[in-house]
């Protein structure tokens, strides 16, 4: 009996002692680290996870922020199917207030033909968009993304000078350090 009694007591503490092992508090990461999510963030396993234009450990960056540079590219442009202009090109890149917004124009081409696009992580995306180019209008529209640091931009170009006339441009190229 007393060895039933005995067993029965071991096999009860056992039980508790594997139960508050596996149910014991375990820390918050959160709490422990002392993260601190900004922008709309919140704290998930010792992890910021951002609120939607907002990226980095803290969310401390609005998406669009690493777009804003000067780009030393490489352009190339096809215009009516042929190749009239492959040369090196600046290509400056400016985040607006707007988390997902930038706007962009060649450095070398024209400071008036700046074309707007907005950003989702690493990806551009170029709008529809009609811009007055002294006597003609031109239509805008593409995409492009930055990634491990490289620009790479294709931008369509239609208008009609005395013609209908279209044209591809693609930027790649590096920020200026």
């Amino acid at each position: 009996m007393k060895k039933t009694i005995l067993y029965t007591s071991f096999t009860i503490l056992s039980l508790f002692g594997i139960l508050s092992y596996f149910t014991a508090c375990k820390p918050n990461p959160c709490v422990t680290r002392a993260v601190e999510c900004k922008n709309g963030g919140s704290c998930h396993d010792g992890e910021c996870l951002c609120a939607a234009g907002y990226e980095g450990d803290s969310c401390q960056h609005r998406v669009n922020e690493k777009f804003d540079s000067y780009f030393a590219c490489i352009r190339t442009r096809l215009t009516n199917g042929t190749i009239p202009d492959d040369n090196d090109d600046t290509l400056r890149v400016k985040a607006l207030t707007d988390k997902f917004s930038i706007q962009f124009f060649s450095v070398r081409d024209s400071v008036n033909e700046v074309v707007n696009a907005t950003v989702n992580g690493n990806y551009v995306t170029i709008p529809n968009q009609t811009r007055i180019q002294g006597t003609f209008t031109a239509s805008y529209s593409g995409s492009g993304s930055l990634n491990s640091g490289v620009l790479t931009i294709t931008l369509f170009k239609s208008w009609n000078n005395g013609g209908p006339m279209t044209s591809k441009t693609t930027y790649v190229g590096y920020k200026y350090q």
